[in-house]
C-alpha cells in the first residue's frame, strides 16, 4: 500500500510540477522549489516541527517560544506547506534556526531532507499525516509525535475509507497528544494504539496575545462600537453585510472589520463591498492615505501634489473609485493582512467567527474568547467541538442568516452588561482549558532525554 501511495504521490508531483515552478506568491521562488523538491542545503537539527498554514503557525507560537526558552541551544527547524504560513513563520518565529517549506511527500523528495536534517524528534501539528516522511524518519530512528492533534468529522469520514492504510501510517507515530475526547476517540478508531493517545487540550487556549500584540493606532483610534467578522468564506460576506446594514438602521455608529479567511479572496471581498455600496477602506491602505480612523470618519490625507493656486487639495481616491474629501466616512475596514486577526479581536465589541454560516466547519473561537469578547457563530462549527461547551455555558450564541445575526448583534450591543457577562464566561472556559503547551514541552524534554540528548537539556 505504501508503494502505491509513493507511486501516486510521485505521479502527482510530476503533474503539479509546472504549478510549483510558476506558483504565484513566494518571493524567493528558487528556495521554494528547492525545499519542496527536497534538494535544498540542509543542516542537522534536534527537533523538526511542522505546521501547515497560518492558523496552525500562530497556534504553534507559544509552544515554539517556550521550547526555545527552556532549551536555547536546541537546533529547531520549522516547516510549513503554504507560502502564507511561511510568511507568518518568518515574521513571528525568530527563535527557529531554520524556517523552510515541507518537502513533497514522496520518497524522492523527503529522503534526502530526512537524511541531512536527521532530527531526533519530528512534531506535526493537528494530525497532518505524511506516510513517506514518517517512514523515512522511523527508518532513521527519529521519534514522531502529533501535538495539538485533532480529527475533524470530514477527515474522519475520509480516513475511514482507507483505514488499513491509515492504521499502518499511525504505527509510525510514538505519541498522540489530542485536543479533545472526540479527537482521541477518532484517532484510536482509525488504528492508533490506545496507550499512545492522550487528551492534553488545545494550544489555542494557551495563546498569549499580549506578548505578541503590536500597537495598532488604526484600531485604537476607532471611536464607536466594532463588529469584527473573522475568517469569512465565500457566500458569508453577503449575509454579514446585510446584517450589518440592518443593525446600522438603529445603531448607526457601528463599524465593521471584515477579515476573509483566505488572502486570495481579498479582492473578491472588495468587489462585494463596492457592489453593495459600502464606504470602505483596505487595512493596507490606511497608513498610506489616512491620519486615523476616528469616530465615524477617517481623516483622509490631503494630497500635496496637484493643488491648485488657491491651495485647495483634490482629495484622495478611495476604495470606491471616487475622490474622497478630507473627513470622508468609512463604515468598513477590509482586513487584507495575514496573521493580524487575533490582535484585531482585542478591539471588538462583538465578534462573529466565520466558516460557520455555511458548511465549512467553523474557525477558532478561543482567540476572541481570550479577550473576553462576546462571540457568535453559525450552525456549522463541526471542526471545533469546543463550540458546544461555549453554547452550554452561555459563553457564545449561535445565529442563522442575516436576520438572526442582526437581531443577536443588536441585542448584545443594546444590553452591554449581558454581552460583558457572556465574554467573561468565554474567557473562563479558555482559562480552564490551558496547559497543552506545557505538556507538549514536557514531552519533547522527555524524548530528548530518552534520545540521550544532553547538550540542551
Amino acid at each position: 500500500m505504501l508503494l502505491l501511495y509513493n507511486f501516486l504521490s510521485t505521479l502527482a508531483l510530476l503533474i503539479y510540477l509546472p504549478g510549483l515552478i510558476f506558483k504565484k506568491g513566494p518571493a524567493d521562488r528558487l528556495r521554494y522549489l528547492s525545499e519542496r523538491l527536497g534538494i535544498s542545503q540542509y543542516a542537522a537539527a534536534d527537533v523538526w516541527i511542522h505546521a501547515v498554514s497560518v492558523g496552525e503557525v500562530i497556534a504553534c507560537l507559544p509552544f515554539l517560544k517556550q521550547l526555545k526558552k527552556e532549551f536555547p541551544n536546541m537546533k529547531i527547524v520549522f516547516s510549513t506547506t503554504t507560502y502564507t504560513g511561511q510568511g507568518v513563520a518568518l515574521e513571528k518565529f525568530p527563535e527557529a534556526d531554520r524556517i523552510m517549506y515541507m518537502p513533497w511527500d514522496s520518497a524522492l523528495c523527503v529522503g534526502r531532507a530526512v537524511k541531512l536534517l536527521a532530527p531526533k524528534i519530528f512534531a506535526t501539528m493537528e494530525t497532518e499525516l505524511w506516510p513517506q516522511l514518517f517512514k523515512k524518519l522511523k527508518d532513521r530512528g527519529s521519534h514522531i509525535v502529533v501535538i495539538n492533534g485533532r480529527i475533524s468529522s470530514n477527515s474522519f469520514k475520509g480516513y475511514k475509507r482507507i483505514r488499513p492504510f491509515i492504521k499502518k501510517v499511525l504505527t509510525y507515530v510514538d505519541v498522540f497528544y489530542m485536543q479533545g475526547k472526540n479527537d482521541a476517540e477518532r484517532i484510536i478508531m482509525l488504528g492508533a494504539g490506545q496507550k499512545k493517545v492522550s487528551v492534553t487540550g488545545n494550544f489555542k487556549f494557551d495563546i498569549n496575545l499580549p506578548a505578541i500584540k503590536h500597537e495598532k493606532t488604526w484600531i485604537d483610534n476607532i471611536e464607536g462600537r466594532i463588529l469584527v467578522a473573522g475568517s469569512t468564506h465565500r457566500g458569508e460576506e453577503e449575509i454579514i453585510l446585510e446584517a450589518f446594514k440592518l443593525i446600522r438602521e438603529s445603531i448607526p455608529d457601528l463599524k465593521l472589520i471584515l477579515a476573509p479567511r483566505h488572502p486570495e479572496r481579498f479582492q473578491e471581498a472588495e468587489d462585494i463591498l463596492r457592489k453593495k455600496g459600502f464606504n470602505f477602506i483596505r487595512r493596507t491602505e490606511i497608513e498610506k492615505r489616512v491620519q486615523g480612523f476616528k469616530g465615524s470618519r477617517v481623516q483622509a490625507i490631503e494630497e500635496e501634489k496637484g493643488q491648485g493656486s488657491n491651495g485647495e487639495g483634490q482629495g484622495v481616491k478611495g476604495s470606491r473609485g471616487q475622490e474622497e474629501k478630507k473627513g470622508e466616512a468609512y463604515d468598513v475596514v477590509l482586513l487584507d493582512t495575514i496573521g493580524e486577526l487575533p490582535e484585531v479581536y482585542s478591539a471588538a465589541t462583538v465578534v462573529f467567527v466565520g466558516g460557520s454560516l455555511l458548511p465549512h466547519g467553523g474557525h477558532n473561537i478561543m482567540e476572541p474568547a481570550y479577550w473576553a469578547k462576546p462571540v457568535i457563530f453559525g450552525p456549522h462549527m463541526d471542526n471545533f467541538m469546543i463550540a458546544e461547551e461555549f453554547l452550554k455555558q452561555d459563553a457564545a450564541l449561535m445565529v442563522r442568516g442575516s436576520g438572526g445575526m442582526a437581531n443577536t448583534v443588536r441585542d448584545l450591543l443594546q444590553y452591554s452588561d449581558k454581552a460583558k457577562e457572556m465574554g467573561q464566561r468565554a474567557k473562563v472556559i479558555t482559562e480552564n482549558n490551558t496547559g497543552a503547551v506545557k505538556k507538549a514541552v514536557e514531552l519533547i524534554r522527555n524524548m530528548l532525554h530518552e534520545a540521550g540528548h544532553r547538550g540542551t537539556v
